[in-house]
């Protein structure tokens, strides 16, 4: 079983383009909280999504899964690895980092500080926010956007002033399940500083940096981002129990 987790201010949807990509496997891809169409929960940390994954998790019955996190569900995607150790068996991070604090002087965090409710999907900051180097199907990122615009400004700041406080260093060095990192060269979310940072505290990772993408891989080439994912899997597929390539 496959458990797709997205980004901060996405929802399942981010994940829509990939999908019909990834065969094989059985998918679980939820909206976490306060985002899609799950309501907020009691805390905005990256900890406190881990706990409500893995409150699904056990709701669903789910005992082994492969966890692949995009951006903040790359960060929930390894505190759950830490935690729940005898149940994700491996861990695919695309577009990582240990620490994702925010820089003030950056346009980003500038407007997300300046976001106020009722956010306004045609703001132009949804613009920056989604830009990348690779073009992207406006239809597949007008959803996103409306979805984006109707989580209020409130979650999307006290997120935010959560990453200012988070080092996930310390969770990084303790993962022992197998690990692939994947990257684009050109993010500009997270840059090759934290990159390399996310790298070194791993336990000998496979790493893929793709020439010439953002931060967002999976929406940018996702038939190439599933060849990816499929060739892990082939590769540690005698330690997985429940998902491999051939079902």
């Amino acid at each position: 079983m496959l458990l797709l987790l997205h980004g901060y201010s996405d929802s399942s949807r981010s994940f829509s383009l990939l999908e019909p990509c990834l065969q094989g496997c059985r998918l679980v891809v939820p909206d976490l909280p306060g985002h899609g169409s799950s309501a907020a929960g009691d805390g905005l940390m990256v900890g406190d999504f881990a706990d409500d994954i893995a409150a699904l998790l056990a709701d669903l019955g789910i005992d082994r899964c492969v966890v692949i996190g995009h951006s903040m569900g790359a960060m929930v995607g390894m505190v759950l690895a830490d935690r729940l150790a005898s149940t994700v068996e491996a861990l695919i991070l695309v577009s990582g980092t240990l620490r994702p604090a925010f820089p003030l002087s950056e346009p980003v965090t500038k407007a997300i500080l300046r976001l106020s409710d009722p956010i306004d999907p045609a703001d132009p900051f949804f613009d920056l926010w989604h830009a990348g180097p690779q073009p992207v199907d406006q239809t597949f990122l007008d959803p996103l956007r409306r979805e984006a615009a109707a989580i209020p400004a409130n979650i999307w700041q006290g997120i935010l002033q959560e990453f200012t406080r988070l080092d996930l260093t310390g969770t990084a060095r303790r993962i022992s399940v197998p690990v692939l990192s994947i990257s684009g060269s050109e993010d500009t979310i997270f840059d090759s500083a934290q990159r390399t940072a996310l790298i070194s505290a791993l336990q000998k990772p496979q790493t893929v940096v793709l020439k010439g993408f953002g931060h967002n891989p999976h929406w940018e080439d996702p038939a190439q981002m599933a060849l990816l994912i499929d060739r892990f899997l082939a590769r540690i597929q005698t330690t997985l129990s429940v998902c491999k390539p051939d079902g």
